[in-house]
């Protein structure tokens, strides 16, 4: 019980300004289970095995395929890396400390 209260305590970091959408959300719990099941397993081969039954879960519990809401893969979430502008507007600056999809792999590199 006590990994699946982590995974709605990372899901509970979220906020509506980076959580907009179903596949945002779907998104952002299969990211709070790789993080804390699958961060677990030693092997490549069972990491794999993990994500295959997380991408049927996906499919059978939201309706949606992985490769339709994933864009940029690893899948990762954080609040380090400021991502999410206000309206969308990247000319004002962007929110501090939001925790969301860190989809721009520039950013994390920078």
């Amino acid at each position: 019980m006590r990994d699946v209260s982590k995974v709605f305590q990372g899901i509970s970091k979220a906020s509506p300004k980076a959580i907009k959408t179903e596949s945002d959300m779907i998104k952002l719990w299969a990211h709070e289970c790789l993080r804390v099941f699958s961060d677990r397993l030693i092997s490549e081969d069972d990491h794999e095995k993990f994500k295959i039954l997380l991408k049927e879960q996906i499919k059978e519990k939201f309706k949606k395929d992985w490769s339709s809401i994933v864009e940029v893969e690893p899948l990762l979430f954080g609040s380090f890396v400021p991502m999410i502008y206000p309206d969308g507007d990247t000319t004002k600056k962007p929110w501090n400390d939001l925790y969301c999809e860190l989809t721009d792999r520039k950013k994390l590199k920078g």
